[in-house]
């Protein structure tokens, strides 16, 4: 005679009770019920660190200061022009590939069709100006700049006055206080150089584009109008300073560090939780 086994009912204890709830749920999965703790966790923390990885890396952009008819195509309106009494010459607007008085080789501007340049057939003292207001943002500042020098040497003494025995044969880029002569280059005028000549530069180069940060003199000067400066003096032979492109733009932000922590800090937690369930278990 067979020996039957007998197997303790299904229901005989909690063990039991739930490994068969366990295999139900393997093999018969309802797409109706909700997602188990675990699965939510884990998509939770996915979808918050795929946001924050995914963020652009500008987050923001802020209203910066504003240069008018910057790129000159509306030849020198919005702009000032000053020149020294007793100067030859002046800024011009200018196209093509000749300069505007002395018909000197020019590269054409880098920008549209016009640009700004000085021109004579004498010396003098030159400056093309642009007052805005500044405001606390992050921003750079970019132009682009032709040197002519017809010369054979710069010259730079601490002054625009193309007028002495002083040799004087430079171009330089300042802003200034609004309330500072055109022709200064006092340190309680000149708050930032932005460019100026140098023994040694090449005598006729460009255009080059030149950018620089100017967020933190926009921060102490906020609300302040300041005055943006292209300056050309000199004395010993002609001189053109082409200017094109002159813009002030928005520095973009990184990605905000208060979301990466708390992309991180889930991050961290969902693994400690994970781990202690495991050590539960």
């Amino acid at each position: 005679m067979l020996a039957l086994k007998t197997c303790a009912p299904l229901g005989g204890s909690a063990f039991n009770k739930k490994a068969i709830a366990m295999r139900s749920r393997l093999a018969t999965p309802s797409w109706g019920e909700p997602f188990p703790m675990k699965t939510l966790a884990r998509i939770t923390v996915l979808t918050v660190a795929a946001v924050v990885l995914g963020l652009p890396t500008a987050s923001s952009v802020h209203a910066v200061p504003v240069i008018s008819n910057g790129g000159f195509e509306a030849g020198l309106t919005s702009w000032t022009t000053v020149d020294q009494l007793g100067s030859e010459g002046t800024f011009f607007s200018q196209s093509g590939s000749l300069s505007p008085v002395s018909g000197d080789p020019v590269p054409s501007p880098p920008e549209g069709t016009k640009a700004a340049m000085t021109d004579a057939q004498g010396p003098g003292s030159h400056v093309l100006y642009q007052d805005f207001v500044a405001t606390p943002d992050a921003a750079t500042l970019s132009f682009a700049l032709f040197i002519g020098n017809r010369a054979s040497q710069f010259a730079m003494p601490a002054s625009l006055d193309f007028s002495t025995p002083t040799l004087n044969q430079q171009a330089r880029v300042d802003i200034l206080k609004n309330t500072a002569d055109p022709f200064s280059v006092a340190a309680g005028d000149v708050l930032l150089n932005l460019y100026q000549t140098k023994v040694g530069d090449p005598l006729i180069s460009g255009y080059n584009t030149f950018t620089t940060d100017i967020s933190t003199l926009l921060a102490a000067h906020a609300g302040e109008t300041l005055r943006l400066r292209f300056a050309e003096a000199d004395n010993i032979f002609t001189f053109q300073l082409g200017v094109d492109n002159v813009r002030i733009g928005p520095i973009p932000e990184p990605p905000s560090t208060l979301l990466f922590a708390a992309a991180l800090a889930l991050l961290v937690g969902f693994r400690l939780w994970t781990r202690s369930r495991r050590e539960l278990a």
